[in-house]
């Protein structure tokens, strides 16, 4: 087996508590550093399995391996105020599934109570800024208690700099959630927990007033509770280089390559084993069209290739695209698109083709009152699948659409309501739809 190198959540921790005493006495920074240090605000699509256990409807999907990414749903969507630079929250809520094991042809209900808590931190010492974003949930089903589950998720940054022209970001994050698999054999559905982390170190030099010039290293990781998952959990790790041209407007083009050495660790019989590489070449567009609007795109060739088992090789084009637009001082809609390859996680070949649109606006109806909704669809088609096994000719879409209203009383507390409805089609007779409809308390101190 190859080694990997990976980068420790520890890292960020460690540097949450010893960085402030190295950087007390530095003077504060002339110039703000640019990205990927300043973290803009995440719009792009990345989770290819819809988290059917979310407590309450987020409005932005946030992208794997980026500079930093908020760990929960509980932040309030109806205060515009700057969070203090160090908060608690808590968080109680109760839904109502009609179809909790996503079975065709309906199937059996049953309501979850849920409790959270979770701190949120963020401060500057000079150059330096550290936040740190984290929250555990516990679900508790009234009836189906073998499909109680515990969630800890979290995001945690550094923003270092040398000096204003030289400097990156450190940052490790996981994001845990209820997914929907469907088992090819039986022909029936199973609900577990998938885990997914990223480990980001990276650097950027300000080689002129436009020019940056950037590597770093990186480790992702994906696994789940469930046997047989369909990308037969990868670990990548990874060395990426890039330059980039950067105008005074804020708009940006970087150029990346990148070289990734990874391992399926899905134990199952008949998954993917053994080791890959993997060569991708993206462009990235950041692009804030008017005060009002902004576009974020990526655009790549993605190669992967296997030491044995060349069937299972594939290559392709991926990339997203994601727009912002402040309709009026009270709206905001945002919209996107995504394609992604990945394995079948079988050992026999092929790979998985995904595509995904998704759109929500937010609308703030008053002062202390916010409504959102959502709409997403996914279609998967899997590829090169060698004949007879059961992928052969296999596709599915998912289709969710989801709505809610946040009241916020008081600063410190928010109750909010949602309903989302979910269908999934599939040609291997493993179809489902869902109801959820779900209530939940926040506080925040």
């Amino acid at each position: 087996m190859k080694k990997h190198l990976t980068i420790s959540p520890l890292l960020a921790v460690a540097s949450v508590c010893v960085l402030p005493l190295a950087v007390h006495a530095q003077a504060p920074a002339a110039s703000q550093p640019s990205a990927p240090s300043v973290p803009t605000t995440p719009t792009l699509p990345a989770t290819p399995s819809q988290p059917a256990g979310m407590p309450y409807p987020g409005s932005i999907w946030y992208p794997a391996g980026g500079g930093f990414q908020p760990a929960g749903t509980q932040a309030s969507t109806v205060s515009d105020q700057e969070s203090p630079p160090f908060q608690l929250r808590a968080m109680a809520g109760v839904e109502h599934d009609s179809n909790v094991l996503r079975t065709p042809g309906g199937g059996v209900s049953d309501t979850a109570f849920i409790l959270g808590v979770g701190l949120r931190a963020d401060r500057r010492f000079g150059l330096q800024r550290l936040r740190a974003d984290v929250e555990a949930n516990t679900y508790k089903y009234d009836k189906q208690s073998d499909l109680d589950y515990n969630v800890v998720n979290y995001s945690l940054a550094w923003d270092w700099a040398l000096t204003p022209r030289f400097h990156g970001v450190a940052s490790a994050d996981r994001k845990q959630y209820r997914e929907v698999a469907t088992d090819p054999v039986a022909l029936v559905n199973r609900v577990g927990r998938r885990t997914e982390r990223n480990e980001v170190l990276e650097g950027v030099y300000e080689a002129g007033a436009r020019l940056r010039l950037l590597a770093g290293v990186s480790h992702s990781k994906a696994s789940s509770d469930q046997p047989a998952t369909w990308d037969a959990s990868p670990e990548v790790s990874s060395g990426r280089v890039g330059v980039g041209y950067e105008l005074g407007s804020g708009t940006s083009l970087t150029a990346r390559y990148r070289r990734g050495d990874g391992e399926y660790t899905d134990p199952t019989p008949g998954a993917s084993r053994g080791d890959f590489e993997e060569d991708e070449f993206d462009v990235v567009l950041k692009w804030p069209v008017t005060g009002k609007t902004a576009v974020e795109a990526r655009l790549a060739h993605l190669d992967r290739s296997h030491d044995t088992g060349t069937q299972r090789d594939f290559s392709g084009i991926v990339g997203s695209a994601a727009v912002s637009w402040d309709v009026t001082g009270k709206t905001r809609v945002l919209a996107g698109v995504s394609r992604d390859l990945t394995a079948t996680g079988l050992a026999t070949g092929g790979h998985v083709q995904s595509n995904r649109f998704f759109v929500g606006p937010v609308w703030k109806a008053t002062s202390l009152i916010a409504v959102n909704a959502r709409y997403d669809y996914i279609s998967r088609d899997w590829k090169d699948v060698p004949g007879g096994s059961r992928e052969v000719g296999r596709n599915e879409s998912i289709r969710m659409l989801s709505a809610g209203v946040e009241w916020e009383p008081r600063r410190w507390l928010a109750v909010s309501g949602y309903i989302r409805g979910e269908r999934q089609k599939s040609n291997l007779n493993a179809g489902y739809r869902n109801t959820t409809v779900g209530a939940a308390v926040k506080a925040f101190f």
